[in-house]
């Protein structure tokens, strides 16, 4: 990533946030943690990271921000000085998944059966 888009991708980190907390009500038992924010290189995309808890409401809580996003780009375009916002895409970060399968594993060549 050029410095540009690492700066862009922090303050849209930030105010995404922002919104989030400001103008979504999201159901109780859902919790949505954005980890990381990628910017393409020419500023046109921004990819968010989402961390979804529970795993199992990961596919509504897709359908609800597929939803929001619009919305979202016209909260950002509202704060950000550039010129056009970037188009917001959701990616969901799985790294927790991951660290628990790594866990078990090695929980099973610590502890054989």
């Amino acid at each position: 990533m050029t410095r540009r888009s690492e700066q862009l991708a922090e303050v849209i980190h930030h105010e995404f946030n922002n919104f989030l907390v400001r103008e979504i009500e999201l159901p109780l038992d859902i919790l949505v943690t954005v980890t990381a924010v990628r910017v393409t290189p020419d500023l046109k995309h921004a990819y968010l990271s989402l961390s979804i808890l529970p795993i199992t409401k990961v596919g509504g809580t897709l359908k609800i921000f597929s939803k929001i996003l619009p919305g979202a780009r016209r909260y950002l375009s509202s704060r950000l000085k550039i010129r056009q916002c970037p188009e917001l895409h959701c990616v969901v970060d799985d790294s927790a998944l991951k660290e628990r399968k790594v866990g078990r594993v090695l929980d099973k060549l610590v502890k054989p059966e």
